[in-house]
Parts: structure tokens; sequence; C-alpha cells
């Protein structure tokens, strides 16, 4: 139970962090390093998926990352799998790498007005915008 708490005091402090009054101010700005671990790491980010391509439908999809780097997400296409870690390059914010089709797809976290979106990087496309997060995988993904 503390250790939830504990969880979601750190993961509130960050997103005050992330949307606060001074990142309003940088319409647009990426969020990368400590702010982007904290974000993501051991959370399930629901995202508003736009319809299209890879996306299908879109709808609200839970996205999971764990701390062990696992990465699942439930797309109205099917549940995909694989790992994540923050991305090397510049032009990433994290990156995502999916063993059944051996193929890597990057991912930019963008803060915009009070509102957090990811955008796929390889698509230069809007992924989404972020709806809630949740601490852990409450999705059984």
């Amino acid at each position: 139970m503390l250790k939830s708490k504990t969880k979601l005091v750190r993961l509130s402090v960050i997103l005050f962090a992330i949307v606060s009054p001074q990142a309003l101010a940088d319409n647009g700005s990426k969020i990368t390093g400590d702010q982007l671990v904290g974000y993501l790491t051991g959370n399930t980010i629901y995202l508003d998926v736009q319809p299209g391509g890879p996306f299908g439908k879109g709808g609200l999809s839970p996205f999971y990352y764990g701390q062990d780097g696992r990465f699942a997400a439930q797309l109205s296409t099917g549940k995909i799998t694989g790992t994540w870690q923050l991305s090397n390059n510049k032009n990433a914010s994290y990156c995502i790498d999916m063993a059944k089709t051996n193929k890597t797809f990057c991912t930019d976290v963008i803060r915009k007005d009070a509102s957090i979106e990811h955008h796929s990087v390889g698509l230069k496309r809007l992924m989404g915008p972020v709806v809630k997060i949740v601490p852990g995988n409450k999705a059984n993904l």
C-alpha cells in the first residue's frame, strides 16, 4: 500500500513538472530524460489513438511500459508486445522493439498546452493524446 502511494505521489510530481505553468509557456516541447522515465516506467498510459494505418479504428487504448523494459499495448487491431527503452537518438523520445516483426518503432512524447501527446516518428503522425495514466499494469497486458 505504501509503495503504491509513493508511486502515485512521484507520478503526481512528475506530471506537475510536465504540465506546469512553465511547461505550458513552451507550447509543443518534447519530454525527455528523467521526466520521460518517470512518466513511462511502470505505468499504463491510455491514449485516444487516432484511426488509420497500423492503429486500425483507433479509440481508447492502453500502453504498458514495464519497469523491466517490457512493453504491451492493446489496439483495435490486436495486442502488440515487445521491449521499450529511451532513444539514443535525438529524433525520438523512446523506441519499442517488436520481436515478432523484428522492427523498431520510435515515439516522441510532446507536452502541448495542458495535454501530453504521443507522436509516431516513423509514420510522422499523431498517435493520440493521453487520456489517463494508471500506475502498474491494471489492464493486464
